[in-house]
């Protein structure tokens, strides 16, 4: 399989950083490694990657501020991010970073979930993109195309971060809370979430069906 795509695979732990991007290489990616935040901010600097993995605890500039930095560019914020470290996704993490990343991987990342979670970002590319062009060729409004592919992309993504976040909070498989969890933050995640699939799929039924 040849892909093409640009990966920069960034961790601390240089065998594991080793390994992942041998790993990417075989699967057609065209992947290179950085073992702190600041060597993968140089090397972005001189080719922007199509896709980035950050580890997120590295020391001294983490994960997190690694992310800021890159989302912060003009040049760069478009660049699909994968995290992962071996701390479980909380919901402070979701609420502040949700809206920039593409996955969260929980360590230790076996080599098929990092390769599926590579292709996912991929995957949601094309398809988002094939059905901008759907409406498109039905004559849609260009401003709602924008905004369905901007809500779609977000309910993609966040369902899965309520997926993962699950593991931990009482969230039902369809996304809503067991129980009346005092927790507003958790209600304030999964009411924006159902929100914006409520307007996907207004969008979608106006310009695509």
């Amino acid at each position: 399989m040849t892909t093409g795509l640009k990966v920069l695979y960034i961790d601390d732990e240089a065998l594991l950083k080793m390994a992942f991007v041998e790993t990417l290489k075989q699967q057609g990616y065209d992947a290179r490694g950085a073992i702190s935040g600041k060597e993968a901010l140089e090397l972005i600097d001189a080719e922007i990657p199509d896709i980035i993995i950050l580890d997120v605890m590295m020391k001294p500039m983490d994960g997190w501020e690694t992310l800021s930095h890159i989302k912060n560019n003009e040049e760069t914020r478009h660049v699909p991010i994968i995290m992962q470290t071996g701390k479980s996704l909380t919901i402070k993490d979701v609420m502040k970073y949700g809206d920039q990343i593409e996955d969260y991987l929980i360590k230790p990342v076996r080599l098929p979930d990092l390769v599926k979670s590579v292709e996912g970002v991929r995957e949601r590319k094309e398809m988002i993109s094939r059905e901008m062009d759907q409406a498109t060729a039905k004559g849609g409004d260009s401003n709602l195309i924008v905004e369905y592919s901007n809500v779609r992309h977000r309910t993609l993504i966040g369902k899965r971060l309520i997926t993962i976040l699950g593991r931990i909070y009482p969230i039902r498989t369809d996304g809503t809370i067991e129980t009346d969890f005092d927790m507003p933050e958790l209600h304030d995640i999964i009411n924006r979430f159902e929100e914006e699939r409520k307007r996907c799929r207004e969008l979608h039924k106006i310009l695509l069906e």
